[in-house]
């Protein structure tokens, strides 16, 4: 099944029904190809709208002024992973403190050919936001949010893309829930 027929069906089951905004400031993003860097934007955008959340993507660090905890995604994309760090891992994200993302865009790039480095980033970029939306460390069985993708996995991403089960997307609606309710606690007790 394609991204926009998974989209679709999503639509039609009535879980995109209702679309939540998540802005997502990416720092790093200039020692990804702009071409690589865009397709892997619009996949990863294809596969959240699936799940009913559309994702405002934007460059650096979010504005001092404006920025108040779990409302903004920092990712944060580097090419020169120690090898020490995460061992084996393509990114990580730090879901309980609901914020910050770590990509390793040298390792993306050495799991498949050139010509699956977009495919593979958006997946990446997919998976470690869905942690921090969902606020917890969890793995489905399979699709996107599958622990440790295999080679069939890899060639799905390109073909049709890897799926949330309804588990994700039920995950990804409390998760978005909370984030919504500490944000309007934290705006409230800033006016008070």
């Amino acid at each position: 099944m394609k991204i926009t027929a998974m989209t679709a069906l999503a639509l039609t089951m009535g879980i995109g029904a209702r679309a939540d905004q998540v802005t997502v400031y990416v720092q790093g993003s200039d020692a990804v190809p702009m071409s690589i860097f865009s397709h892997a934007q619009s996949l990863a955008n294809g596969i959240f709208r699936g799940a009913g959340v559309n994702i405002d993507w934007r460059r650096g660090q979010p504005p001092r002024s404006e920025a108040r905890p779990k409302e903004a995604i920092v990712v944060e994309i580097t090419t020169k992973t120690p090898p020490q760090l995460e061992p084996g891992a393509l990114a990580f994200a730090r879901p309980y403190e609901g914020v910050h993302i770590d990509v390793f865009y040298d390792r993306v790039r050495k799991v498949n050919p050139d010509s699956l480095t977009e495919f593979v980033l958006a997946h990446v970029l997919v998976h470690e936001i869905t942690h921090i939306l969902q606020g917890i460390s969890r793995h489905s069985e399979t699709g996107v949010m599958k622990a440790h993708w295999n080679q069939a996995d890899y060639m799905n991403m390109r073909w049709q893309g890897l799926p949330f089960t309804e588990a994700d997307v039920e995950l990804i609606r409390v998760g978005l829930a909370e984030r919504a309710k500490t944000g309007a606690l934290i705006a409230s007790s800033a006016t008070h």
